[in-house]
């Protein structure tokens, strides 16, 4: 079992590293893209992070009762989306921003 987490632990990295969209990286590696998912996850909660890809990543897992304090109150545009999550989008925001946090819910192709 050591040597599979091994395994997958280099593969995880080496896709952190990689330039290629997740799903081009898994097909050049010859892994199944929902197994390098599953095993993200489990080697990421091990490691007792709870970041999406690299320790260096940029987006983290927020857990509801963390959105339950943000207030709305002043965003302009509210986007509801498919998980049922909710952006909302202040008025001024910057739009390089905003521009990088919907490529990020923008799924792969």
């Amino acid at each position: 079992m050591q040597e599979r987490r091994a395994r997958w632990r280099s593969i995880v990295e080496q896709a952190a590293i990689s330039s290629l969209p997740i799903r081009q990286f898994c097909q050049a590696q010859r892994v199944d893209e929902q197994q390098y998912y599953y095993w993200r996850r489990i080697l990421a909660h091990e490691q007792g992070t709870e970041s999406v890809d690299s320790p260096t990543s940029r987006f983290v897992l927020v857990r509801p009762e963390a959105v339950a304090t943000v207030s709305t109150a002043g965003a302009v545009l509210e986007l509801m989306l498919d998980r049922g999550w909710r952006l909302s989008i202040p008025c001024g925001v910057d739009e390089g921003t905003l521009r990088c946090v919907l490529a990020a819910l923008t799924p792969q192709a």
